[in-house]
This record gives structure tokens, C-alpha cells and sequence, in this order.
């Protein structure tokens, strides 16, 4: 049960200081000798570390590139992307480049790692999150030694060169990639790439967002349990045919990081293949280890070689399982007889264990993969069976996962949970196992846990955050007290019609990949209100993958922008969600927070004059919301009372509107412009800023702060410091 504390390490650095007291007197308490060297070392290796990290510099700096690259890692082409880490003059680049044509989608399938590309482009650092909670794609490049992104423009085919044994075992990876993909039938082909080389890539959408709603996407990756059959199995075939067992030993720890390679060297297959090979070296060398000090001694290891891997998802969730298993098993396990109940069991502990990490990374955890997860075992043994009845179980699996996929209130979205919350939960977790062990279980604790998670949803204070979503709006507004959660607007993108070879596997999408995750990192699985201003793509688009992610009580527009095809698209999706037509007059009031439509007055079209203009009264201050409306509509509520503290300005600064006479009657003490980085646009245009200056209004925008959130009773805050 360590495990969750020394994991947690990685989540918050105010969270050090006290996993690390509460290792020392664990190990103290216990007169663990391994435990202490176990701390000991890991502190030592990351202030080493981290010195030597603060000393390194890169040799490049942002700007024009032109040079030879070797492919060295992570080689991928998804439609007409193409990716891969290369090295140039020792320094590693990520390198994206949009491919052309399918011909030279065809040609680029057949590079292999170690192989030289002469490219162009430019230098440029990677993009820090933009919204709370979001993925940080700087750091997750920093912890690979990647500082630069090469955005490259032409990209040529160089000569081959001799790889190294690292790269010819990646190349063959590579090659059984290709076979499996282009030999196997389409419905059996994504889980032999995922059981057999570690690639999840040719999982469709729907059926993988389904694994990953359940929360048991890890049983379509290679994990210990594989590794660990698969050992056993080679183990006892050559002991068989006659190998000694001296040499048995020596060609599986020879195998064994070959092996890992093979299978993309996650972090799940390194630690089995460690914990095997240590496993190994003791029953040969020396006095034959216990499991758990063989899982500390592979922890020491991995950090380090490699200290950076403490933040990877992958190692968290395999260690805090690993670890829970382990020191369940004498206990726990050991006093539950029938198989089944020891099975369920074994997935109560791994679902427990690896509940806080999941709700950390993915904000959220679901029940049903107490269940899913005694799969683990039935999917090592998927590749023995023949093609046809492999095609009908596989049918079977898909068929029950979509089944469960729809249970309501299987997946427990928890938001991130603070530093106070994580303490509480890994003291509850280290509780709730410690009781089983001693006790009968201790249910109370259990309910505990559910409490905490609910209480890491609560919203106590009010917020406003106004999301970064590139070209679009959409604005979070969440009362206090959890009474009600509404957005308005949900982003989006124009569709860019594209042929079959060039469309990724799983196209970015601002619903799916930046807002969903965004809402449930605050804890949000359900909005009581969506208001869409009007009918274009860049505040609607992201509807149709909220709507699929997030329940919707509610969906407010303005009479007549069913007009538009857009919207009449997203209203035959959701029949079955509360649709209200408003127009101004419209009011509504939650405890001390009201709100207003002022516009539009009458039926319209669902253009940019035709925005609902929300004016509501939030944390004592007036906040005016006006979509898209351009400088007519703004000319038709200026007889209206429309005085506001805050303005969120008119069609993301454009210079149609903001006029010099609407903002000398909203008089507002700031102004917030939601617009993306570097926009075909333009936006915000320079005489709405100037405009906005000469009227002394402080203007802050989301494509220099990236989300710019306000708390109740404390002010404003942005992401991007």
C-alpha cells in the first residue's frame, strides 16, 4: 500500500515532504533495512538528477532549420501526419511534418529507425497547457531530453546507415507492425498489435473510448501478467525438449530486455521483465528474494536509469498494482480459498490501487473494471486461440464492453483531486487495507473513500473560466455550492474535407480532445445548462462530442438558428435533451446569481447578429456574455441597461465589432477576448484594442493567457502566468 504515496511524489511537489516522512516511519516502524535503502536511494538519484538536469542546456535555439536527422524513436504516420523523435548533432527534436500526397505517404512507410531525412522548417519550443488540468506537452518533451519541435516544410529520404541493436530490434517491431496490420482481418488485427508489439493505434474510436470510459484500457496493452505467461511458458517448453536449467535462466534474461524492446519498452513490460529477471538471478546467484523486496530492488532500478519515469501514467498504475498485490497476498488473499472470490479480490486490490492515480491523469475511475478486470487473464491467452472462434469472442468482448459502456454512473468523474483530498485518499486507501487485513472488511472506510471522491466535485466557491479552445468561445460558469454548472458555447473547428489515405485514425477534435477533458478535470460530468449564442462552428462544433461525453439537462438557443444546417444536424442528434428557444426577456435566477438575455429581439437566422447577449449578476458583479454580436446588434441594445464589470468582447476582437459607443455605455472595468494563437484572422484586431485602451479597460485575452478562470470572492486567474 506504499506504493500510493511514494507514487503520489509525481503529483504535487507540496506532497514530497510528506511521503517522504511517511516512508522513513514506515520503514522505521517495520525495521525495513530494504524500505530505507529503498528512500535513500531514490532521494539520492533525483537531487543528482535534478542538478544535472539544471546544468544541461540545449544547443539550439528557436528559429529557421536546415540539416540531417536521424529517426531514432517513436516513428509514426497517421493519415497525412507524419512523426518521429530525431537526433541532429547529438540533440533530440520532436519532428512533425504534413505529408503531401499518398505517394509520399507510401514512400515515408518505408523508413526505419536509424535510418537519415534531410529536413527544413523551424525550431520551436512546445506548447505549455492552456487550460487547467490540461496535458502539458513542454514538460512530457523536457522529460524525454526534447526541448525544440522541428516543424518541418520538405523532408527528403537520405542514405542508409548502419543501425544499432536498439534500432534493428525497433525495425523489426516495426515490420511485425505491417504484417499484423496488412495479414491479419481487420477485427482481430488492432488486439494482436496491441497483445503482440505494445501499439494500441488500431483500435477504432468508438470501441477504444469505450475500454477507456470503463476504465480498463490497460487490458488492451501487454502487462505483467502477459509477460510473466509468456516467461513461464518458455521457461517450462525448453526445460522439456532437454535445455538445462543454467542455460534456461541465461537465454530468458538475454531474452527478457530484447523482449521489451519488442514490445515498445513500456513501462508495464520493463518492470515484469525486471521483477522476472531479478526473479531469476536469485534462485541462480543468491538467496532466493521476496516478491516485495524484488519489486523494490526493479524500483531502484528503473528511477535510476531513467528518474523521469516516475511521471509516466504507465509506471504509476504498474507499480501502485504491483505493490498492492504483494502486500495483499499474504493477507487479504491468503485467507480467500475459492478462486473466484480470490479473483475478485485481486481486482478490488488493483482497481483500489489504481483509483487515485486514474483520478489524477484522467479525473476520473469507474466500478465496473472490478469486474472487466478479470479479463487480464482471459486476454493473455487470446493468441492461442484459432482465427474464427478468436473473431467471435472478440465480437463477444466488444458487444458486453458497449453494454457496460451505457450503464449509467459507471465511470466516477472526480475531477483532480487538491493536495488535501490525494493526502485523505491515500490515508484512506492505506486504512481500508490494513483493516481488511486484520478484519472483516471495513465498509466504512469504503463509504469514506466514495465521500471524498464527492467531495473532490464540490464546488464551494463560484467559479467563471473562460476555456481555451483555440478560434471559438466557451465559457464554464459553475455556482457555489454545486447548484448548477452551465456553459455557453462549446468551441469548435471548421471541417476540412480531406481524402481517405489523409484522415487520421483519431482526429483532434475540440469537443473531444480539449473540452471534455477540461469539464471533467473540474469534476463535471453533467451540465444543467448548454447555451449556444448562435449557429456558427467555432462556438457550436464541439457539441456533438460533449453531448456524448457529458449528460446535458438542457439546450438553450435563439429562435431561429435551427436555420442553420449546423444546428439542425445537432438537435436531430439529441432528441431526448430539454431544448429551450429563448429570446430577450428571458430570465432565470439561482440563489443570488441571475441572468438575462438582452438579445436578439426577434427571430433571426442564427448569424453573429443574431448572438444571444446574456447579461447575469455572478459573486455581486454584472457580466455581459455576447457571442459574436457585431456593431449593429450592439446599436440595438444600447437603449437597454447594459452596464457591466465584466465584458466578454463581441466576436473574439474583431475590428465589426466593439464600438467606441457601445463600450462608453457597458463602461466596463474589464474585458476578456477568447481567441486562438496565431489566427488566420487575425483576431483581436488592432483598432478594437485601441478602442478598448483609450477607455482605459484592462483587457485580458485567452490566446496570451491561455484559460482565464475567476473564483468568487477572490479574483482572476490565468493559466499562462
Amino acid at each position: 500500500m506504499i506504493v500510493l504515496a511514494i507514487i503520489s511524489m509525481a503529483f504535487a511537489s507540496s506532497f514530497v515532504p510528506v511521503c517522504i516522512c511517511l516512508l522513513i516511519i514506515i520503514a522505521i516502524k517495520k525495521k525495513s533495512k530494504l524500505l530505507l535503502l529503498f528512500i535513500l536511494v531514490s532521494l539520492f538519484t533525483s537531487c543528482l538528477f535534478l542538478f544535472v538536469n539544471k546544468l544541461s542546456t540545449p544547443s539550439y535555439t528557436p528559429g529557421d532549420f536546415s540539416g540531417s536527422c536521424q529517426i531514432v524513436n517513436d516513428l509514426k504516420i497517421d493519415g497525412d501526419s507524419f512523426q518521429a523523435t530525431v537526433r541532429c548533432s547529438k540533440e533530440k527534436f520532436q519532428l512533425n511534418y504534413r505529408i503531401a500526397t499518398e505517394k509520399e505517404q507510401n514512400n515515408l512507410k518505408q523508413l526505419q529507425y536509424g535510418q537519415f531525412i534531410s529536413v527544413s522548417g523551424s525550431l520551436k519550443s512546445p506548447q505549455v497547457n492552456r487550460n487547467q488540468n490540461q496535458f502539458n506537452y513542454k514538460e512530457y518533451l523536457q522529460r524525454q531530453g526534447i526541448n525544440y519541435i522541428l516543424k518541418t516544410t520538405t523532408l527528403q529520404i537520405t542514405q542508409k546507415t548502419t543501425p544499432s541493436l536498439l534500432m534493428r530490434i525497433q525495425n523489426v517491431r516495426l515490420k511485425l507492425i505491417n504484417h499484423l496490420t496488412e495479414n491479419i482481418s481487420s477485427k482481430i488485427s488492432p488486439y494482436c498489435l496491441a497483445l503482440i508489439t505494445g501499439d494500441k493505434n488500431g483500435f477504432s474510436m468508438d470501441i477504444y473510448e469505450a475500454y477507456q470510459q470503463m476504465g480498463v484500457v490497460h487490458l488492451l496493452a501487454i502487462s505483467g501478467l502477459h509477460v510473466n505467461l509468456l516467461i513461464a511458458a518458455i521457461y517450462f517448453l525448453l526445460l522439456r525438449i532437454g535445455v538445462t536449467r543454467e542455460r534456461t535462466v541465461l537465454f530468458l534474461l538475454v531474452f527478457l530486455p530484447l523482449y521489451a524492446v519488442l514490445t515498445g519498452a513500456n513501462a508495464p513490460v520493463i518492470r515484469a521483465a525486471t521483477m522476472t529477471g531479478l526473479l531469476l538471478l536469485s534462485e541462480k546467484f543468491v538467496t532466493k528474494w521476496s516478491s516485495f523486496s524484488i519489486i523494490c530492488i526493479s524500483f531502484i532500478l528503473f528511477f535510476i536509469i531513467q528518474p523521469y519515469v516516475i511521471y509516466e501514467v504507465g509506471f504509476q498504475l504498474s507499480y501502485a498494482v504491483s505493490f498492492g498485490i504483494i502486500l495483499s497476498s499474504r493477507g487479504i488473499l491468503a485467507k480467500l480459498q475459492h478462486p473466484l472470490s480470490k479473483s475478485l479480490a485481486i481486482s478490488f486490490v488493483s482497481t483500489m490501487m489504481s483509483s487515485i492515480v486514474m483520478m489524477y491523469h484522467f479525473y476520473s475511475f469507474s466500478w465496473v473494471g472490478i469486474f472487466f478486470n478479470l479479463l487480464s487473464f482471459i486476454s493473455s491467452t487470446l493468441l492461442i486461440i484459432p482465427e474464427k472462434l478468436l473473431t467471435f469472442f472478440i465480437q463477444i468482448i466488444e458487444n458486453v464492453t458497449n453494454l457496460f459502456a451505457k450503464i449509467p454512473h459507471q465511470t466516477i468523474v472526480t475531477g483532480r483531486p487538491t493536495t488535501t483530498v490525494l493526502i485523505l485518499l491515500v490515508i484512506i486507501v492505506l486504512l481500508l487495507f490494513h483493516q481488511w487485513q486484520k478484519k472483516s472488511f471495513p465498509v466504512v472506510l469504503l463509504i469514506c473513500f466514495a465521500c471524498l471522491c464527492y467531495l473532490s466535485t464540490f464546488n464551494f466557491n463560484g467559479k467563471v473560466s473562460f476555456i481555451d479552445v483555440g478560434q471559438g468561445d466557451s465559457i464554464l460558469i459553475q455556482l457555489p455550492r454545486n447548484q448548477g454548472n452551465y456553459l455557453i458555447d462549446t468551441g469548435g473547428q471548421l471541417p476540412f474535407v480531406k481524402e481517405e489515405w489523409a484522415i487520421k485514425k483519431k482526429p483532434f477534435t475540440i469537443g473531444g480532445s480539449t473540452l471534455t477533458p477540461v469539464l471533467e478535470s473540474k469534476g463535471i460530468s453533467k451540465l444543467d445548462k448548454v447555451i449556444i449564442t448562435h449557429s456558427d462552428a467555432d462556438h457550436m462544433e464541439g457539441l456533438d462530442d460533449l453531448q456524448k461525453n457529458i449528460a446535458i439537462k438542457e439546450l438553450i438557443f435563439a429562435k431561429g438558428a435551427e436555420n442553420k444546417d449546423i444546428m439542425k444536424k445537432a438537435l436531430d442528434s439529441m432528441p431526448n435533451i430539454k431544448q429551450t428557444i429563448i429570446l430577450a426577456g428571458a430570465k432565470w435566477q439561482v440563489g443570488d446569481s441571475t441572468f438575462e438575455c438582452l438579445y436578439p429581439n426577434q427571430e433571426g437566422e442564427g448569424g453573429n447578429n443574431d448572438s444571444i447577449v446574456l447579461k447575469a449578476k455572478l459573486d455581486d458583479k454584472i457580466w455581459l456574455f455576447t457571442g459574436d454580436l457585431e456593431a449593429s446588434g450592439e446599436q440595438a441594445i444600447l437603449n437597454k441597461e447594459i452596464k457591466a464589470d465584466i465584458l466578454k468582447v463581441g466576436h473574439h476582437g474583431s475590428k465589426t465589432s466593439t464600438s467606441k459607443a457601445f463600450i462608453q455605455k457597458v463602461k466596463p472595468a474589464l474585458a476578456i477576448i477568447s481567441c486562438g494563437v496565431d489566427n488566420r484572422f487575425g483576431h483581436p484586431h488592432e483598432e478594437t484594442l485601441k478602442t478598448l485602451e483609450k477607455e482605459n479597460v484592462p483587457i485580458l485575452r485567452t490566446d496570451l493567457a491561455g484559460e482565464i478562470s475567476y473564483t468568487f470572492g477572490k479574483g482572476f486567474q490565468t493559466t499562462i502566468k
